[in-house]
């Protein structure tokens, strides 16, 4: 299928960009296009100018520092997979990118931009929202910050103003001593996934310490699973099982159901892979 006519810009600039996107009917910003360009072949997008932004000077970037990764707007996934400094300081993203996706689609796509599409069922909102994220964006109004948990609304759906452009994320460094891991249910590899989960576990002594917990793929927006972070609290991994699976079961009582899994389904998987998260943590001591 073909995309409905539409006008394409290349700005130099972000401010140009804004303008261009302040000056559209429906303006979309295209950096990797994995997401956006199928939504237009189909036509479940009404987009009249596309602003194309890898031209702008800088937003390919990936700064690696003591205390977190910075990620540019068009900075792509294989990139930032295949940094080792960046995997040093934020382990989860290295993890999580292992999951996106194939090779020829994150060659294309952007970090960002998976962030900025906020599928329900991604990896990379959801490490956002895990990590603590801070994502910047630029509009006819100026800078912004904003928190990954505020920006990440519902399905497809953003706190981005519409002639906003998301410029960086910045993921804050992991707790030292902490095991992140990103685990899925999907029907086959580099699918989406049916139900998903991003832990960053610290453990001390064989014992969780602490845990911060993420699902995906089961509500509208990544979820904070603070009934199993509690229920997590001083697991050994020989104590019983049943308390953490319930708790993830409560933070789940709003699992959605549709072709692929019932409601029932994806909280029971949740809690599944809580359990093997928080096992893998306590026998590894490392970040895979």
């Amino acid at each position: 299928m073909k995309p409905a006519p539409f006008e394409y810009c290349r700005p130099s600039s972000v401010s140009e960009a804004v303008d261009a996107l302040a000056a559209a009917e429906s303006g979309r910003v295209l950096a990797g296009g994995q997401s956006l360009i199928p939504a237009m072949n189909f036509r479940l997008t009404d987009v009249s100018v596309l602003v194309d932004i890898r031209d702008v000077a800088g937003l390919d970037r990936v700064t690696v520092e003591p205390g977190g990764v910075t990620v540019g707007a068009a900075a792509t996934q294989s990139r930032v997979l295949a940094d080792d400094g960046a995997a040093a300081v934020v382990p989860g993203l290295r993890v999580a990118l292992r999951h996106v996706g194939h090779l020829q689609i994150r060659n294309r796509g952007t970090v960002c931009g998976s962030i900025a599409h906020a599928d329900p069922a991604a990896e990379l909102p959801a490490l956002a929202v895990a990590v603590d994220a801070t994502i910047s964006v630029e509009g006819p109004d100026g800078g912004r910050n904003i928190a990954a948990r505020d920006f990440l609304l519902g399905p497809f759906w953003t706190a981005l103003d519409d002639a906003e452009v998301v410029t960086e994320v910045c993921f804050p460094a992991a707790p030292e001593g902490a095991v992140t891991v990103v685990d899925e249910i999907s029907r086959r590899a580099g699918d989406f996934a049916v139900t998903g989960l991003v832990a960053i576990i610290e453990p001390v002594d064989a014992v969780v310490r602490s845990a911060r917990l993420v699902g995906f793929g089961v509500g509208g927006a990544p979820m904070r699973l603070t009934e199993a972070e509690a229920a997590l609290s001083g697991w050994a991994g020989h104590h019983t099982d049943s308390a953490v699976l319930e708790a993830a079961a409560a933070d789940a009582a709003d699992a959605f159901e549709d072709i692929h899994a019932t409601a029932e389904y994806r909280r029971e998987v949740l809690g599944a892979l809580v359990v093997r998260a928080a096992r893998k943590a306590l026998n590894s001591g490392a970040s895979p």
